[in-house]
């Protein structure tokens, strides 16, 4: 849903159901939503700056959430896998199965809800743009390996939702566009610089003695020992 009033205000909600069979019956849907406000400045009656110079001045807020369901189909059943023995018994080689995976507690959706303020800026009549945001996103419910069991565990560690992440960082883009005639015909051409940095932290990982073979609260990621 989209609301504009004279161009000026500027207001856009959105709402996602997703569903997948990858999930327990209980949390086999999930509803995400977002808002995001504008505020064209330049378009106020009091705005006397010639357009020439300055031709859009915007600034923008955002919030909202978005799910990632790509886990492993499956993960929240027991699986008996069906083999076939090596040696041949009777002349036949028969099958087998063992103990099944290890369930992970609660296998839910990962969700990621991020947290934006940006500015748009337009100069000589658009021909030179300017887009700067700032932004938070707090991932939930990440979907990852759990912390190494020891080996009288008897089965691998199953992927579920062990860690939360924090990441912050910022993005620029500028632009130039213009045209001009070449043999009588308009040659036009668009130059653009974009720059970007980030930064995530994990927020919550059980491994209370920081081991640095898997994720610990505090850790950045990219970091190096």
């Amino acid at each position: 849903v989209n609301y504009s009033y004279k161009d000026k205000y500027l207001v856009e909600l959105n709402g996602r159901l997703d569903a997948s069979s990858k999930f327990p019956s209980d949390q086999q849907t999930a509803f995400f939503p977002s808002i995001s406000v504008g505020y064209r400045l330049s378009n106020e009656s009091f705005w006397n700056v010639d357009p020439d110079f300055v031709s859009n001045f915007k600034i923008r807020a955002s919030y909202g959430s978005l799910g990632n369901g790509n886990v492993s189909p499956y993960s929240y059943m027991e699986l008996f896998n069906i083999s076939q023995l090596g040696r041949v018994i009777n002349g036949t080689r028969p099958a087998y199965t063992s103990q099944p995976n290890v369930i992970p507690s609660g296998l839910t959706w990962e969700t990621a809800t991020t947290k934006n303020v940006g500015i748009d800026l337009g100069f000589a009549s658009n021909k030179l743009t300017i887009t700067a945001d700032v932004y938070q996103r707090l991932t939930k419910d990440m979907y990852t390996n759990g912390l190494p069991v020891p080996a009288v565990f008897g089965a691998d560690v199953p992927q579920g939702n062990y860690a939360d992440m924090e990441t912050n960082g910022w993005e620029l883009s500028m632009s130039w566009k213009d045209q001009f005639n070449v043999a009588s015909k308009p040659f036009k051409y668009d130059v653009r610089f974009i720059l970007a940095d980030n930064k995530s932290k994990i927020t919550k990982f059980n491994n209370p003695d920081k081991l640095l073979s898997n994720y610990y609260e505090g850790m950045e990621l990219g970091e190096i020992w």
